[in-house]
């Protein structure tokens, strides 16, 4: 399970990336081994700019607060990246919600 204090400094990050870009994060849950977010990006911005700066920022950023992560790469390489029109909403609440859809998957040991 991840650390809460991770998880709360990961949101005070992401809070300060998007008030630093001019971006605006509708929705999000940090959850144990990924995260969602609902954004609203002006269109001066790309979807691949963002994702650079929210993961690279919040990578270094994480790291020079807390000495619990291994080295190497916080954040997996690719995103998953969709847009918002009529179900909004139902995406925002499902992110929201995040814990409620979790499957209690056991996992292998590594």
């Amino acid at each position: 399970m991840a650390d809460n204090y991770i998880k709360a400094e990961l949101g005070r990050i992401f809070k300060t990336i998007a008030k630093w870009k001019g971006f605006k994060i509708q929705a999000w849950h940090i959850g144990d081994d990924h995260i969602h977010l609902v954004v609203d990006i002006p269109p001066k911005y790309s979807v691949s700019y963002i994702m650079s700066v929210i993961k690279g920022k919040s990578s270094s950023w994480i790291k020079k607060k807390t000495k619990k992560l291994p080295k190497g790469s916080l954040w997996a390489k690719g995103y998953f990246v969709s847009t918002v029109g009529v179900d909004e909403m139902t995406i925002k609440n499902y992110v929201r919600h995040q814990e409620h859809h979790q499957i209690n998957i056991p996992k292998l040991p590594l």
